[in-house]
């Protein structure tokens, strides 16, 4: 019997430790609509508050911070969760949450709150919460980091930005330049798949571009209306701060031809503030060992002389 007690225990034990060390959590309020943020503090040493980082998560129909349990505290956990663990006590962490969601909240089934997973909300919740954030707070160091859809939309909330003065570097994991339409053609060809249904379903958004009851890959149509034809290699043009732009080969979620191709404008533009390495064997989470991904980032943002 005790052997049976001690099987169930230990990996019960072990989820319920499995969980996000103390954050504060604000909400910010503006226009009817609500952006929760959450803020950690890496360390009571004083030195340390002077480094920020920024962070920008990707797609999901649930919180940034994965999704709550109804026995454990969390039922699922974002890159988020990688990152507070990981992180070395160099840096303080604030992180935007998508906009009118609860923390650790699904709407995958809530239509309405689906109507707000769209590339403008996204950006205008972020961009509200930084913005708010670096009034109120003094940080000598400033770092906005946006992983897969959260990198996507990276230069855009930074273009978008009042305080963008303060960042002083950008680190694009995942995110590349492509089009959602890009990357989608990229998938239908690796494929061999018929490239036409995709302009098909385009002309179909395009005539339903309000609708949350049709979808197409698992998206509702108003959420791809301003996503699917959105360039971030567009955005980066008149940014001429430090960035640094990682992708793994083995991505399946997003090709790292999309980081290739945003590598090429920039050399067309003759433009020479990116950094760019690509993870040999690496998939779009890093094979689950964000630890080795987040030593680079980190070396890179200390750096004086960062290119």
């Amino acid at each position: 019997m005790y052997k049976l007690i001690k099987i169930l225990f230990v990996p019960l034990l072990f989820l319920v430790s499995c969980s996000y060390s103390d954050f504060t959590t604000y909400t910010l309020r503006y226009d009817n609509n609500f952006t929760n943020y959450y803020f950690f503090q890496r360390s009571d040493i004083k030195s340390s508050y002077n480094r920020l980082i920024i962070f920008l998560d990707g797609a999901s129909f649930n919180s940034v911070l994965g999704t709550k349990g109804s026995i454990l505290p969390w039922k699922s956990f974002s890159i988020v969760y990688d990152l507070q663990n990981d992180l070395s006590d160099n840096f303080n962490l604030l992180v935007p949450e998508k906009m009118n969601i609860e923390t650790g909240e699904d709407f995958s089934e809530d239509t309405v709150k689906l109507s707000y997973a769209t590339l403008n909300s996204r950006v205008l919740s972020s961009v509200n919460v930084i913005d708010k954030f670096l009034n109120d707070n003094d940080y000598q160091y400033v770092y906005l980091i946006g992983y897969s859809e959260g990198g996507m939309i990276l230069p855009r909330v930074y273009n978008n930005l009042k305080n963008k003065n303060l960042i002083n570097k950008l680190v694009s994991l995942s995110g590349g330049g492509y089009s959602y339409y890009n990357l989608i053609k990229f998938m239908y060809k690796e494929n061999d798949w018929d490239t036409t249904k995709i302009d098909s379903a385009l002309i179909e958004i395009q005539n339903n571009p309000n609708s949350l009851s049709k979808f197409y890959l698992g998206h509702p149509y108003k959420q791809w209306v301003d996503f699917i034809n959105y360039e971030p290699a567009l955005e980066y043009k008149n940014i001429d701060i430090p960035i640094l732009l990682l992708h793994g080969t083995d991505d399946k979620n997003g090709t790292v031809e999309s980081s290739r191709y945003l590598k090429n404008r920039f050399d067309e533009w003759d433009k020479s503030n990116l950094i760019y390495y690509e993870l040999e064997n690496m998939d779009h989470r890093y094979n689950g060992d964000f630890s080795k991904v987040l030593k680079i980032v980190e070396d890179w943002l200390v750096k004086k002389n960062a290119l």
